[in-house]
């Protein structure tokens, strides 16, 4: 990574409720995917964002050309903050799938120790467009599903805290395993910078009911993807699956939740229509469940 300057932007303040969405939501959607960096169409959508009223973008920061990702450069940087500037819509987190093809566990230690570079350099590059989030997916791929894979990913993650710690960036881990599995992972890390990224729909999939497998995870909750699965499926339009959002808002609301909601939803051939779409959706379910709490 090219060397960061001095000129950085600061975090938002964590103060309420907020709603940001995945990068490429907001453009066409790749062919035989539903998520990959928008080479074309990354600025176009911080406008977009701005017009629908959506807090944030979520940068993603994958493995293909990840040298040339605008975040990884002094320019591509210089460039999001005049992106952020102009428009208003931050870049709070990023979502670094970068680790699901490098992985921070089960490699060579020649290849772990290289990771580790790149999550240090990840971290001071999140921090300088005001980021104070970084998705870490310990799922699929990247799954750490024996002892001997969550400890090594503990270890990896203890070698990125100073870092963390200095920059103010939270490392969010998104797993695909009961909430109180999940829960020891996190807390075997050791450090308050490691935080819970739990995901709606990936955990639906997973046969679990959200509405309770969140309940171990909610003195770690940083973050929440919004996302609506059938149960050993795909992805569906929220509202149109298995998630059950209608018991899981609430449950957030009476703990006194005051993350962030990422909308990863699923979309078709019109992006920002189906963004509005999903955004009324969990604005609504934030407001029934804000009066059922009061």
């Amino acid at each position: 990574m090219e060397s960061s300057s001095s000129q950085v932007l600061k975090a938002a303040p964590r103060a309420e409720l907020r709603v940001g969405v995945m990068q490429g939501r907001l453009s066409p959607r790749p062919p035989g995917k539903l998520q990959e960096f928008p080479w074309r169409s990354y600025a176009e959508e911080f406008p977009k964002a701005a017009r629908l009223g959506l807090h944030s973008i979520e940068w993603i920061f994958e493995a293909p050309r990840h040298e040339e990702n605008p975040i990884w450069t002094e320019a591509g940087r210089e460039e999001i903050r005049g992106l952020i500037a102009a428009t208003g819509v931050r870049v709070q987190s990023v979502c670094a799938d970068y680790f699901m093809v490098h992985r921070l566990a089960g490699e060579s230690p020649a290849a772990l120790a290289h990771h580790r570079d790149v999550l240090a350099d990840l971290i001071v590059a999140a921090h300088s467009v005001g980021a104070d989030r970084i998705l870490i997916p310990l799922l699929e791929t990247s799954a750490v599903d024996t002892p001997e894979l969550k400890r090594e990913v503990a270890l990896s993650l203890r070698s990125a805290v100073p870092m963390a710690e200095r920059y103010g960036v939270t490392l969010g881990l998104e797993m695909e395993i009961p909430g109180h599995e999940y829960a020891k992972v996190i807390e075997s890390v050791g450090s308050a910078q490691v935080r819970a990224y739990y995901d709606t729909g990936n955990s639906t999939a997973q046969g679990l009911d959200i509405a309770q497998d969140i309940e171990p995870l909610l003195p770690l909750l940083h973050a929440v993807h919004i996302k609506d699965r059938v149960r050993g499926g795909g992805s569906k339009p929220l509202g149109t699956g298995d998630t059950n959002f209608q018991h899981f808002f609430p449950r957030l609301m009476r703990a006194g939740f005051k993350g962030d909601f990422v909308l990863q939803h699923y979309f078709e051939a019109q992006p920002e229509l189906e963004a509005e779409r999903s955004l009324s959706f969990v604005e609504q379910l934030i407001d029934s469940a804000k009066s059922e709490a009061a």
